[in-house]
């Protein structure tokens, strides 16, 4: 009568939207206000991404992402211009580590069109 893959596909999809949907806005609610949200949905259109990230990037929109803490900012300012994907993996704290995350990365590459 019913088809169980059909049925189970679109509660698992319904779900996982739904899940989306509450992570997203429990996400802008927290972080930052509607009129930066959209300021800065309407500067990082696809065709409208930067192909360096320089200081002043840094400064008036990066410092405003989540998880993007005040050294990471400063580290990140020091190494501006940043050009180059592995200029920006490559990145490394004061103790040799890493400075930024998987999440930060990608984050970052999808508002920057940096070169590979």
């Amino acid at each position: 009568m019913f088809n169980r893959v059909k049925v189970v596909r679109t509660v698992v999809a319904v779900l996982a939207l739904g899940v989306l949907g509450t992570v997203m806005v429990g996400t802008a609610q927290q972080t930052n206000p509607a009129d930066v949200a959209s300021a800065m949905v309407a500067y990082f259109k696809i065709g409208n991404r930067p192909a360096s990230i320089t200081a002043a990037e840094i400064e008036q929109r990066i410092a405003y992402f989540p998880d993007f803490g005040e050294g990471t900012v400063e580290a990140l300012k020091k190494a501006a211009p940043i050009e180059t994907v592995s200029k920006l993996v490559n990145l490394k704290n004061s103790r040799g580590r890493n400075l930024l995350s998987q999440k930060q990365i990608i984050l970052l590459l999808t508002f920057y069109n940096l070169k590979p």
